[in-house]
């Protein structure tokens, strides 16, 4: 498990270190996995590294980016 987890996170730095336009979507057909705080924190590690970032809560029911931030 751990070997996995480690290809997810520098699968994001390759992704997050070029420059240009990139978009990260993050999706699931169930509620409660933790789409948002996954989402959240992202955002605000990418913001931390100087990257320009827009959060959209595309959850037009229940969104709550608004209540981790």
């Amino acid at each position: 498990m751990r070997q996995y987890e480690t290809d997810q996170a520098s699968g994001l730095r390759r992704l997050i270190g070029g420059d240009g336009v990139k978009v990260i979507a993050v999706t699931s057909g169930k509620g409660g996995v933790g789409k948002t705080n996954v989402s959240v924190n992202l955002a605000v590690a990418l913001a931390q590294r100087g990257r320009s970032t827009l959060l959209l809560d595309a959850d037009l029911g229940l969104a709550n980016v608004d209540v981790l931030l």
